[in-house]
């Protein structure tokens, strides 16, 4: 079992240095050359799935690397012979002569009781791959459940419209059409089903129908869905390799550019096809299935991109130059295999028990020294050591993907050598290393990584806020207010959450400056910052967030001004209960109900009629909270709603003592 465990952990180690090399090559090449999606889409497979293989075929052909590694292993116990005495060891710190790790066994042997440190780590990492991989298995299920409603789509313009297009496009596998009401966004499920919603029947055009059928008929084409659920447990069965979560997006990337263009080219109209994605996109409020799917429009971060591709109705490369860059991932891979190091397993000689080993026997037996064991096991040693060597490579994409996997492995040596890296020349190697020390969240890095606040690039100020988060003392934070006045969004953003994670109240009055800052993120950011800081005297900015343009700073306004016991003008809260959106009329009634707001109680009366049943719920409630024969009246009028829960509300309320 030791054996299998050593062999395995060599395997595992091997895999994160070749897949640490492929992905970092394929993440180098994509960055720094402008290549169509099929070639991109090409080397991110390659370097994904050769990264499983390489190590074993080292293995299997017994390769001599130039950089090859033995793990060590623990001496296996040998046995005294019968008729001859354990020989003497001379310690004088154990003059027994038995290490405190062994006990000595019937026939006056040495039986070891120390743990194998393979076989920990490996059964550990057994473990985390199995839970992770059981969570991803468990949201694909729930997926499942959510699309148990879906019902086939057999006759009807759709029909006619999909079968009209595998006619066209020679697709000549059976594809089962179904609708459902609980997904946003088109879908292709397995190999054989695209799933669509309900509103794609009454909000598109049949231009628009046909560009979306065929951008989903791609994803089948492309066997897009296996891929994804194949990358992302890759991802988690081997979650030690932080780029195997990069090579996972960049795929959903390039299968939605890919599935566009074929789309494109079996329909002839890439502008339906970009109104159809700006359409879907109105639908979607978030994510809305929780693992990676091949959907028309699940990534809305891609949707400016891909409808400015489409728009501009560029012609992908010839197959000519992705026919070169498949022979230059196959060399890659060939290189990889002859020359990446490999960790291998290493060898112990054993004796017999009960029988006496030759002369010539015993001289050619290794001769073992104990050595006391040093913090971390050497298998860890060998692969920190290694990752820190390269922090000094010539390519800045190796000197990022060893930060990240520093960082992974948790080892307190990295922390000083992450700390130089900081600076580094390459904005991406920067960011990595960052990472890498919040990971580590050893206090020596705070300054360092403070220091990077003024970095010029944006990421890695955000990236160094972030990082800042993981501290809870001793953090700077006259640099974090600085950077409230960044250009960058997001990097105001992140100095906000970090001031309020350091509980900064001093800095609420240059928070609070923000209040009509362009980005509402970052104005809904300061009000609820203000709001948790307890800063009172920001109460004059969140009232005035009362009447933001975004809905999302309307309703954190309310929450925030509730959180300070600040009054809100009566007239104000009840014209909030008017407000276009749902959730900024049911927290307006709710702090009516809260405050017991008798102006408010007509409002509170109509809003049981609201198109919206959580608002309807809250109004009926908040009535229950007021004591006005006004509002009793209005509960009893409740008691009539086709509502079954304003109902029970209503029902509730009337029974309390006021």
């Amino acid at each position: 079992m030791s054996a299998l465990a050593s062999s395995l952990l060599a395997w595992l180690l091997t895999y994160l240095i070749h897949s640490t090399v492929l992905l970092g090559v394929a993440w180098l090449v994509t960055q720094r050359r402008r290549l169509e999606p099929a070639t991109s889409d090409l080397l991110w497979k390659v370097a994904l799935l050769a990264s499983l293989v390489t190590g074993t075929i080292q293995s299997r052909l017994e390769l001599a690397t130039p950089a090859a590694v033995r793990l060590p292993v623990a001496t296996l116990p040998q046995t005294a012979p019968l008729n001859q005495p354990p020989a003497p060891v001379s310690d004088p710190a154990n003059p027994s002569g038995q290490s405190p790790a062994t006990v000595r066994d019937a026939t006056g042997g040495s039986v070891s009781r120390a743990p194998s440190l393979p076989l920990v780590v490996v059964l550990l990492w057994g473990a985390i791959a199995l839970g992770s991989s059981l969570y991803y298995v468990a949201r694909r299920l729930i997926l499942v459940g959510r699309l148990a409603d879906r019902r086939l789509v057999s006759d009807g313009p759709l029909a006619a419209t999909l079968a009209e297009l595998q006619r066209t496009t020679g697709y000549r596998r059976r594809v089962h059409l179904t609708m459902a009401r609980t997904i946003s966004s088109p879908v292709a499920l397995g190999l054989s089903e695209i799933c669509v919603p309900e509103l794609a029947l009454s909000e598109l055009g049949a231009e628009q129908q046909r560009s979306m059928l065929a951008h989903e008929l791609a994803h089948l084409a492309r066997r897009d869905s296996l891929w994804l659920a194949g990358a992302s447990l890759i991802e988690r069965c081997f979650f030690f390799q932080p780029l195997n979560r990069l090579a996972r997006r960049e795929l959903e990337t390039t299968a939605e550019y890919l599935s566009d263009e074929w789309a494109t080219r079996k329909t002839g109209s890439p502008v339906a096809l970009a109104k159809c994605l700006a359409t879907v996109a109105e639908w979607i409020q978030a994510s809305p299935l929780g693992v990676p799917v091949a959907g028309l429009a699940e990534r809305r971060s891609l949707l400016v991109s891909r409808i400015a591709r489409l728009l501009d109705a560029r012609l992908p490369s010839s197959p000519a130059s992705r026919r070169g860059w498949a022979a230059a991932a196959a060399l890659g891979v060939v290189a990889t295999i002859a020359a990446a190091p490999r960790v291998s397993q290493g060898v112990a000689a054993v004796t017999t028990s009960g029988t006496t080993a030759t002369p010539t026997q015993r001289a050619a037996e290794p001769v073992v020294v104990r050595q006391p064991a040093a913090r971390g096991s050497s298998q860890d040693t060998t692969v920190v050591l290694a990752l820190i060597a390269r922090l000094k490579d010539e390519n800045a994409g190796v000197r990022g993907a060893a930060a990240r996997s520093l960082g992974h492995l948790g080892d307190p040596r990295a922390v000083l050598p992450l700390i130089n890296v900081l600076a580094d020349s390459d904005g991406e190697v920067r960011t990595a290393a960052v990472e890498a020390l919040a990971d580590l969240a050893d206090p020596r890095a705070i300054g360092s990584i403070a220091g990077l606040l003024k970095d010029p690039v944006a990421d890695v100020k955000r990236n160094a806020l972030g990082a800042l988060s993981h501290f809870d003392q001793a953090v700077p934070t006259a640099p974090v207010v600085a950077l409230l006045d960044d250009p960058d969004a997001d990097v105001r953003h992140e100095a906000i959450d970090l001031l309020v994670h350091l509980h900064a109240r001093p800095a609420a009055g240059a928070i609070a400056r923000l209040i009509h800052d362009p980005s509402p993120d970052v104005r809904r950011s300061v009000v609820e910052a203000l709001g948790n800081l307890g800063a009172q005297s920001g109460a004059a900015a969140i009232t005035d967030a009362l009447s933001d343009a975004h809905p999302d700073v309307r309703q954190a306004a309310l929450g925030a001004l509730n959180d300070l016991k600040a009054p809100i003008a009566e007239a104000t809260l009840v014209n909030l209960m008017k407000d276009p959106a749902a959730d900024v009329r049911q927290r307006a009634a709710e702090l009516a109900g809260e405050r017991s707001v008798i102006a408010a109680i007509p409002q509170l009366r109509h809003l049981i009629d609201d198109p919206r049943g959580d608002v309807r719920e809250a109004a009926t409630q908040a009535l229950g909270h007021i004591a006005d024969p006004a509002a009793r009246q209005a509960l009893q009028a409740a008691l009539q709603s086709p509502d079954p829960k304003v109902r029970r509300a209503a029902a509730e309320a009337l029974g309390q003592d006021r």
